[in-house]
């Protein structure tokens, strides 16, 4: 069982209100959920969209197939999207909306919100009673619907909003129409996040306890997630003048015992790259997350796009090892964010979170989260004879909290000796480069090999990263199913790289699917490995990747 929902409208009239209420009712009632956002970087007007895919088995991802409800709350939404609602499909919208361009449409229910809110004397629950009436054409459960709005309005504001539910729930139910049952099913012990949530949740759970930012899409709604929970778990949250003070005071905040973070986009971290090198320099270790979105400059501040790879991977002068996770779903982000932290601690280095607006604003029905049992600290005491940075065979130097001990704590953005203080003599500098590079080697060790899913040995093998994960997989599936002889090889951790099960596949045809222009993924595996990898599908028009452009895509390579 699927039900495809898109809801409609200029920025402004609460689309993201309906979403958020109909996917946690869908999801409570035992209903996996995906949802993907489409909003244009203004306040008010412009063309926005969410779009719900609910369904009875696991989804990863959204497809082509139809809608099945379309509620508009503009006529404009009604242009755009008819012909994306199928023919069995419903319209709602409010019955002052002029519909003459459509005679003869019959899809389209025509509810009396404007007069339903005149008679409650507010206007402000025009979107609760779409809500009804979407309950009524699923045959819902009210009682569960009612329990979804109190717990998304004020107290204050909860009676009102029950009596616009009801009241769309009765209008539509008397026309008797139906989009199908949706009976109550046994959700276990799932969740229902977004990206954002899932990022914030593991910062949270590694022990943050500072963040730094200066807002920039979609990378904020991190930063807003934590600074939600900032009194419940004793963190603090600094919106900073700029990038380049945000991640200053993050490096500073984590030298001085604070795990630390900062959250941005391509631009901002731009800006950050200095103070990235001053982390690589100074071993001091600092989180960044960077939720991509397409560049150049300002670019499409409220699209997705995987474009930041390469500077990413290069980003700084000189020459230090980071850590660098694009997660491949909600789930994954919660456990890699706890990595990320735990890795920049252990080796005293940069950690990099790389998401994108697809994955930050996406909901998805998850199986619970397991936080682990313990988040070990990698600090340790000084002593009298403490030397900040140290030569040790393993590259690792001793890494204490300045005041916490007799040691004394120095360090230095120049090159420096193993107590920290500034020097040019070009045989510690030799031995101080080495030293920091061999955590690139240890890291491997830490590196999570790809995910694959696919027939025995298959002729070709596409290779995604990151948030594509989901419709990727969906898609090679289908084709799997088909009797293609293909599979599908993914990657979360993304630098270094882990390469053996890259060489399994070696001598194979090797294809990656990324949203972005070049093939950036492949070029940084054939650069690493020395695997002969090919650019292949790719898209870079601000939109996610959709189950049929991948089919597409594959078969087409193929031939």
């Amino acid at each position: 069982m699927e039900c495809k929902i898109l809801i409609g409208g200029e920025a402004g009239q609460g689309i993201q209100t309906v979403s958020n209420i109909l996917s946690k009712y869908f999801f409570r009632i035992g209903y996996y959920v995906f949802t993907v956002e489409s909003y244009q970087s203004r306040i008010r007007g412009g063309h926005n969209y969410s779009l719900l895919r609910i369904s009875d088995r696991p989804i990863y991802a959204i497809d082509d197939d139809k809608i099945d409800i379309l509620i508009a709350l503009n006529l404009e939404t009604i242009k755009l999207h008819i012909p994306e609602v199928k023919r069995e499909g419903y319209i709602l919208c409010d019955e002052n909306i002029n519909t003459e361009d459509f005679p003869k449409e019959d899809r389209i229910i025509k509810i009396p919100v404007r007069r339903i809110t005149q008679e409650l004397k507010s206007r402000l629950v025009e979107n609760t009673i779409f809500c009804g009436a979407l309950l009524a054409l699923s045959r819902g459960d009210m009682e569960e619907m009612k329990r979804v709005i109190s717990e998304g309005f004020k107290e204050e504001y909860f009676e009102i909003n029950l009596r616009a539910l009801e009241e769309g729930y009765k209008h539509t139910l008397n026309l008797g129409k139906s989009c199908g049952k949706f009976p109550k099913r046994n959700r276990g012990k799932r969740l229902l996040v977004n990206g954002a949530e899932a990022v914030g949740f593991g910062a949270i759970v590694a022990g943050c306890k500072f963040l730094a930012s200066y807002p920039m899409t979609p990378g904020t709604a991190v930063m807003n997630f934590i600074a939600e929970h900032e009194l419940d778990f004793d963190i603090v949250v600094e919106q900073a003048e700029d990038e380049i003070a945000a991640i200053n005071m993050a490096i500073g905040a984590f030298f001085a015992g604070a795990r630390s973070m900062v959250t941005t986009s391509g631009g901002g971290f731009a800006l950050m790259v200095e103070g990235l090198s001053l982390s690589g320099m100074t071993e001091t270790p600092v989180v960044i997350h960077i939720g991509q979105r397409p560049g150049p400059a300002t670019g499409l501040p409220t699209r997705t796009e995987q474009g930041d790879l390469n500077f990413v991977v290069h980003a700084g002068h000189g020459e230090f090892a980071r850590y660098i996770t694009a997660p491949r779903d909600q789930k994954d982000a919660f456990y890699k964010t706890i990595k990320a932290f735990e890795l920049a601690e252990k080796y005293q280095i940069p950690s990099i979170i790389l998401t994108d607006q697809y994955l930050i604003d996406s909901k998805a029905v998850i199986e619970g989260l397991i936080p682990p049992s313990e988040i070990k600290s990698y600090r340790t005491k000084g002593n009298a004879d403490y030397l900040r940075h140290r030569i040790t065979e393993d590259g690792i130097s001793p890494f204490a909290i300045p005041g916490e001990s007799e040691a004394l704590v120095i360090t230095d953005s120049d090159e420096h000796d193993e107590e920290g203080h500034i020097t040019e003599d070009l045989e510690i500098r030799k031995k101080m480069v080495e030293k920091r590079m061999k955590k690139k080697e240890l890291l491997l060790k830490e590196i999570e090999e790809p995910l694959f899913f696919g027939v025995d040995n298959p002729e070709f093998v596409f290779i995604g990263w990151g948030s594509t994960y989901g419709v990727i997989r969906e898609g090679i599936e289908r084709l799997i199913n088909e009797g293609y002889p293909i599979g599908h090889l993914h990657f979360s951790d993304v630098y270094p790289i882990a390469k053996e099960s890259l060489e399994k596949f070696k001598g194979r045809k090797l294809y990656t699917i990324e949203q972005n222009y070049q093939g950036q993924f492949a070029a940084l595996l054939r650069k690493e490995t020395g695997i002969n990898v090919e650019r292949g599908v790719v898209k870079y028009n601000g939109f996610p990747f959709y189950v049929e452009e991948i089919i597409k895509g594959v078969k087409e390579i193929m031939g």
